[in-house]
């Protein structure tokens, strides 16, 4: 085992609790915890020394690589937020949305043990659209505005422009102070 490899190891270990973390054996380094009884999973692995994710969800199977297994622990997790960003937002829109929130719930996760405001942002928003779909405008509300919150942190000015665009569309009545 290399030093990368025990270094990503060690860092998920260190944080298993709070990213809900359970390490496995063999080529399956861990898996997220999507839930008690959930149909999907997000495993990482390493497999002919490549970081890869494992996804199964309401879209089916999905094995994104996230880079060579000697890969720094900095590379390794952007690629992994990157990862399940892009997951939980190719799966928002469909009947069976339950990965995808899921997902964002692990990647806001992510991005808080990490101190990334820029994938916080993106997790923030994939929570309000969630919220916006279950009818509950005060949380949509609440994280459009994280997002807002958080992409200024990060500097990350479209984006930010983008979060203000999703806050100022909601219903006006959600735009309403206490709605």
């Amino acid at each position: 085992m290399n030093d990368a490899l025990r270094s990503v190891e060690a860092w998920l270990s260190r944080r298993s609790t709070e990213l809900g973390w359970r390490p496995l054996f063999g080529d399956d380094i861990g898996e997220f915890d999507l839930g008690t009884g959930s149909p999907h999973s997000a495993v990482l692995q390493v497999v002919d020394d490549e970081w890869q994710l494992r996804l199964h969800t309401a879209k089916g199977p999905s094995l994104p690589v996230l880079g060579p297994v000697d890969s720094s622990l900095d590379v390794i997790l952007d690629a992994l937020m990157f990862a399940l960003y892009m997951r939980a937002t190719a799966e928002l829109d469909r009947p069976d949305r339950s990965a995808s929130a899921q997902l964002a719930l692990v990647l806001h996760r992510l991005a808080e043990a990490t101190d990334d405001a820029r994938y916080a942002g993106r997790a923030a928003l994939l929570l309000a659209g969630h919220a916006v779909k279950d009818g509950r405008d005060t949380e949509a509300r609440a994280r459009a505005e994280d997002a807002v919150r958080l992409f200024a942190d990060a500097r990350d000015l479209t984006a930010e422009d983008n979060a203000r665009a999703v806050l100022e569309s909601l219903a006006p009545s959600m735009n309403r102070p206490g709605a």
